[in-house]
């Protein structure tokens, strides 16, 4: 079984790059102070806007004070594979993943 089952290659680049970039800002200590900090996290929201459109916004909560211990680029990853995937999720789902649909 390989992962590349579920995901694309590139998705799984996309992944990396995610994790990479949470887990630099977790590594060095210099990224916690708020300037530092600040300008790495708009650089990542650039990254992740340039991966994602208009779902990479997401990663802007990085610049909330205290969400930095949060993976966000990684969740929006998560958010941006499960948008993508939609069908394919709701066609595995079968009737379960329907709501408000009575008939």
């Amino acid at each position: 079984m390989s992962i590349f089952e579920y995901v694309s290659y590139g998705e799984f680049i996309r992944l990396i790059v995610c994790l990479s970039i949470d887990l630099v800002e977790y590594v060095v200590p210099f990224l916690l102070t708020p300037f530092a900090g600040d300008l790495y996290d708009i650089v990542g929201l650039a990254a992740s806007f340039y991966m994602f459109g208009w779902i990479g916004l997401f990663s802007g909560l990085d610049l909330v004070p205290g969400l930095d211990i949060l993976p966000i680029n990684t969740i929006t990853w998560l958010i941006w594979v499960v948008v993508r995937h939609w069908k394919e999720i709701q066609d595995a789902m079968g009737t379960f993943g329907t709501f408000g649909d009575e008939s």
